[in-house]
């Protein structure tokens, strides 16, 4: 019973895939292209499919006077997409015929099936002047928005008619216009920390720059910017370190008292044998800790360009402590464990310069500034 019942089950699978694959559903709803795709990638691998070939040839026909009522549509409407609709008809009833003359038995069904190669050669000619057109209409009301829209319309000109006019120096023109230009603005500080806020400043703009690929805003350096030419940024990102020390000394002493017991402290005689004897040890540690704490705060502003209104503002802090320790002692070495005579062998080291140090402070603040400037500018 249950072989019968798996019997049955596969044989409704295989009779639904067959169904679907043969096209005859789709033709059903009238979807006639795709009724005859389906229908001959069918015919490539069975050939005798009596149901590929019907729907094949009754979709076929049905297919062509779809494309041609749909162009035929869009010229009498005349919307401004109208020849990116007729370029698309044309092209479905070509890959149409392609289709056929790559399989055998479809070309043997459809002998001859229509091609419009001149007309989808002048469709594309004039769609890329329609988009052209309206890239020219966009691009002439000068704004980010309506540059984007320009820009657009401008690769979809290239995308019929490769280089048509001069479509890819306005590629590039709409392109610049529709991006946010920001200008980043170097921190200044005293001399002793320039270099320092200069490695800060150069790595966050990097960073920023970064993420801002593939959208439409762009961070420039103050050098960028002059060697660009450029007169018009949008906004203006102005960086200050408000408030920062470095190289803060703190250095505290820990005294302590340490024993041994039962150690090892000489041998005594006893009636004439030698006995170890033990005693207990002692030894004052002191452990010395330094530590050179360095701080600071970055505002962050983000400015508009035309009328210096601050747009958003942000205050970022920092801290980075270094610190070294080791030991001294007095009195019995041997009341000492191993780690306090290690710390008892070392030495004070020697602490990072103070522009390492002034780096250090800043790393937590690149990267809070980096969220925060990614969460500004997310939307373009």
């Amino acid at each position: 019973m249950k072989k019968v019942s798996h019997f049955i089950l596969l044989s409704f699978v295989v009779l639904i895939i067959t169904n679907c694959s043969t096209g005859s559903t789709a033709y059903k709803r009238g979807d006639y292209y795709k009724a005859c795709m389906e229908s001959i990638d069918r015919l490539r691998s069975s050939p005798k499919n009596e149901k590929s070939q019907i729907v094949l040839t009754n979709a076929y026909p049905q297919a062509i006077k779809t494309v041609e009522r749909e162009i035929a549509n869009a010229q009498i409407a005349n919307n401004q997409d109208k020849f990116d609709v007729i370029v698309y008809q044309y092209e479905r009833a070509n890959q149409l015929a392609s289709e056929i003359y790559r399989c055998p038995k479809a070309n043997e069904l459809i002998s001859n099936p229509k091609e419009y190669i001149s007309e989808l050669a002048e469709a594309k000619n004039e769609a890329a002047k329609q988009n052209y057109n309206l890239g020219l209409k966009a691009f002439m009301l000068n704004n980010l928005e309506q540059a984007r829209i320009a820009l657009q319309y401008f690769t979809k000109a290239n995308q019929y008619v490769n280089g048509y006019k001069d479509v890819l120096r306005k590629i590039d023109e709409s392109r610049y216009d529709a991006t946010m230009r920001v200008i980043v603005q170097k921190p200044i500080t005293s001399t002793n920390y320039q270099y320092s806020a200069d490695f800060f400043y150069n790595n966050l703009v990097a960073e920023m720059s970064k993420n801002s690929l593939n959208r439409f805003v762009r961070f420039y350096t103050q050098d960028e910017a002059i060697q660009d030419n450029m007169r018009n940024p949008h906004q203006f990102i102005v960086l200050n370190f408000e408030d920062f020390t470095v190289g803060n000394i703190k250095e505290t002493i820990k005294t302590v008292e340490v024993k041994r017991d039962s150690v090892v402290v000489g041998q005594a005689q006893v009636e004439g044998k030698s006995y170890n004897a033990y005693s207990t040890v002692k030894a004052q540690l002191s452990t010395i800790y330094r530590e050179i704490s360095s701080r600071g705060i970055l505002s962050l502003r983000v400015l508009d360009a035309q009328n210096n209104r601050i747009i958003q503002q942000r205050n970022f802090s920092g801290e980075y402590v270094w610190s070294t320790s080791w030991a001294t002692f007095k009195g019995d070495d041997r009341a000492l464990n191993k780690e306090q005579k290690e710390l008892c062998n070392k030495q004070a080291q020697i602490p990072p310069q103070q522009q390492d140090l002034f780096i250090e402070f800043t790393k937590p603040i690149y990267s809070q500034a980096v969220s925060y400037v990614r969460s500004i500018y997310a939307r373009y």
